[in-house]
C-alpha cells in the first residue's frame, strides 16, 4: 500500500533463468544467456584487485572523482572528459536518465523488441511507453520512413534505441543516426551501445554537434566485467551536468573502478577476445544453418538470435540438461519462437552444436 501509483502497475523486467547459479560445479556451466564474456577479463584486472585486497583502504568510501578512470574513458571515446562519466552500471545510468529528463505522463518511444529494463524503470515514475516494432517477418529490419512517420505522429520526449539492438542484432549506421538527430532535434535520443566493441559503430562522433543525444555503454560485455557493474555515459557537458546533479558518486565501488582502469589499460586483450567472438560467430552461424536452424539476428553484438519454432521449449530444455543456458524469448510478445545465444569461443560453441545436432 506504500508504493507509488505507477509502481503498482509496472510489469517487472524479466531476467534470464537463474539455473546456472544452482549448478554446483560452475566450471561445467556454459552460460550463454546474458551476453557476458565467456572468458575472464584481462589479467591486469586480477592484479589490481589483489593489490587492493592487500594494500587498499577498504574502510574508506570509494574515490568519488576518479580522474584516472575519467581520463582513460575520455581517451577511449575520443572526447573531452567533461563529455564522459562513469556510473554503477548502464542500468543505473538508465535510471538516472529517466529521473533527469522525464516527467510523469511524458512519452518514451522504444524501438522494439529490445532491452526491457529501460521500460520498467521509466514506467515506475509514470512515463508512457510507446513501441515502434521491428518487423519479425522481415528479419527485424528497420524501416526508416515508417519510423519518421511514427515519431511525427507520437511526438515522444525520448527515443530509446539499442545499437546494435538486443536481441535482434539490428545495426544502425551513423549516417542514419545523424539524420534522425538532425530531423528531430526536439527529441532526446538514448543510444544504448552496450555491444559497441563488437561492431565498431558508434554515435560518439556526433556528441560535439548534437545536444539531443545520450550514449550508454558498459564494461559488462567486451571487457568481461559484468560482475563489477560499471557503465558510462557519453553526451554534451550540459546533459552531463544534469546527470551529475543526481548521480551518487559513492555507488561505484573501489573494486569496480580499479577493474575498469585495468581493463582500459589492456585494450589489446579486449580486442583479441572480440576478434575471437566474431570469428566464432561466422563458424557458429554457418554450422547452425547446416542443421536447419534459422539464424535471424547475427549482424551485431556477441550473440545470435535463432528460431527454434514450435520445438523451442524442448530444445532449450535439452541444452539446460547439458548445463548450457541460453535466453528463451518465449515470454516476449511476437517472439515465442526465438532464442538468443551468446557467443563464446569456437570450442564453446562446438559444445552447443553437439547438443543441437542430437536434438534437431
Amino acid at each position: 500500500m506504500f508504493f507509488n501509483k505507477f509502481v503498482t502497475k509496472v510489469k517487472p523486467y524479466i531476467v534470464s533463468t537463474h539455473k546456472a547459479w544452482e549448478v554446483e560445479d560452475k566450471h561445467n556451466v556454459l552460460k550463454l544467456d546474458w551476453n557476458e564474456l565467456t572468458v575472464p577479463p584481462s589479467p591486469l584486472v586480477k592484479e589490481a584487485l589483489y593489490d587492493f585486497a592487500s594494500n587498499g583502504l577498504m574502510n574508506w568510501y570509494p574515490n568519488v572523482d576518479n580522474l584516472e578512470l575519467r581520463a582513460l574513458l575520455s581517451e577511449y571515446c575520443g572526447l573531452e572528459s567533461s563529455q564522459v562519466e562513469y556510473f554503477g552500471s548502464s542500468d543505473a545510468l538508465h535510471e538516472y536518465i529517466i529521473r533527469a529528463f522525464i516527467n510523469p505522463g511524458e512519452t518514451i518511444t522504444m524501438v522494439a523488441p529490445t532491452y526491457d529494463n529501460f521500460r520498467a524503470a521509466a514506467e515506475s515514475i509514470g512515463a508512457v511507453i510507446d513501441y515502434f516494432e521491428l518487423d519479425a517477418n522481415k528479419n527485424f529490419d528497420f524501416n526508416f520512413d515508417l519510423f519518421e512517420k511514427h515519431i511525427e505522429t507520437v511526438a515522444p520526449k525520448i527515443i530509446y534505441l539499442c545499437n546494435p539492438n538486443n536481441p535482434t542484432g539490428t545495426l544502425y549506421q551513423v549516417e542514419l543516426l545523424e539524420k534522425i538527430l538532425r530531423r528531430f532535434n526536439d527529441v532526446l535520443f538514448i543510444f544504448d551501445e552496450a555491444y559497441y566493441e563488437f561492431v565498431g559503430v558508434s554515435a560518439a562522433s556526433l556528441v560535439p554537434d548534437f545536444e539531443n543525444v545520450v550514449i550508454c555503454r558498459t564494461f559488462s560485455k567486451a571487457f568481461g566485467l559484468a560482475s563489477f557493474r560499471v557503465g558510462y555515459a557519453i553526451s554534451s557537458q550540459h546533459n552531463m551536468d544534469g546527470l551529475r546533479k543526481i548521480r551518487n558518486p559513492k555507488n561505484i565501488s573501489s573494486y569496480a573502478q580499479l577493474a575498469s582502469i585495468a581493463a582500459l589499460k589492456d585494450l589489446k586483450y579486449m580486442q583479441d577476445n572480440v576478434d575471437i567472438v566474431l570469428s566464432s560467430k561466422v563458424f557458429f552461424t554457418a554450422e547452425l544453418k547446416k542443421i536447419g536452424i534459422k539464424v535471424v539476428g547475427s549482424e551485431g553484438g556477441n550473440f545470435v538470435l535463432v528460431e527454434f519454432g514450435v520445438r523451442q521449449i524442448e530444445i532449450v530444455t535439452s541444452l539446460e540438461e547439458n548445463n548450457i543456458y541460453v535466453r528463451n524469448y518465449g515470454h516476449v510478445h511476437g517472439m515465442d519462437k526465438y532464442t538468443r545465444i551468446t557467443l563464446g569461443t569456437q570450442e564453446q560453441m562446438q559444445r552447443v552444436l553437439d547438443v543441437l545436432k542430437v536434438v534437431c
